[in-house]
């Protein structure tokens, strides 16, 4: 099997994992950004992945334009759009449609699978040769470190599971509409000063993304 068909398999085998894993789980989907590819949906994704497509709106468009994640709801159905990033072009955005408002044990579950299906669409998007470059696969990596990272600095400030501390960061980067990993980023630049790997290339955050990481960091000293 070569690594295209192994890929799609992979996703295909997560995205069906993911749905089992959550309580009123009603489809998923998954697509490549800018352009909006649907690389693969199932259940009530199918049809409400295109629907946001076709018109231009809605969690999923909201999501890949702001790289953040977005929650809300398509035709009565509450949808979780969480993007991925690969780089400056675009993020890979995984949608969950779920029966209820997310909780925190769902978005837990999302958090676990999602890497793993971003990092799978970056194998059959890098090995075809049409999205992905090899930089970009870096620099997906490198941002998720940081939200990792981020993620501990939270957990050691305030006892929280990881589910716990991600729906914090989500919070505050949504509240402020900044970038989850850029938050992520500067939070680690303000604890820490530097990041552990400040040897390789890394676009500085924004000036909003520092008072956000100021402002959560202080909060959690409280």
């Amino acid at each position: 099997m070569n690594q295209v068909k192994f890929g799609a398999e992979l996703i295909s085998r997560l995205m069906d994992h993911l749905c089992s894993r959550l309580d009123g789980c009603e489809g998923v989907g998954l697509s490549v950004w800018p352009d909006g590819t649907l690389l693969r949906s199932i259940g009530a994704a199918v049809e409400l992945d295109a629907e946001q497509l076709s018109a231009g709106a809605g969690p999923l468009v909201d999501a890949s334009r702001d790289e953040r994640q977005v929650s809300g709801e398509v035709g009565g159905t509450h949808v979780v759009a969480v993007p991925g990033s690969w780089g400056d072009s675009g993020p890979v955005v995984l949608t969950v449609y779920l029966s209820h408002a997310p909780q925190v044990e769902d978005l837990k579950a999302i958090e676990e699978i999602e890497p793993l299906v971003a990092t799978a669409a970056a194998v059959v998007e890098f090995c075809s040769g049409e999205v992905l470059r090899a930089d970009q696969m870096v620099r997906m990596v490198q941002h998720r470190r940081y939200i990792e990272q981020a993620k501990g600095l939270v957990m050691g400030a305030r006892p929280c599971t990881p589910g716990e501390a991600f729906e914090l960061l989500v919070r505050a980067s949504q509240r402020a509409n900044v970038k989850l990993r850029d938050v992520a980023t500067a939070l680690v630049l303000v604890v820490g000063g530097t990041l552990e790997d400040s040897a390789e290339e890394v676009v500085e955050p924004p000036p909003a993304a520092f008072e956000v990481a100021r402002r959560v960091w202080d909060a959690l000293r409280v």
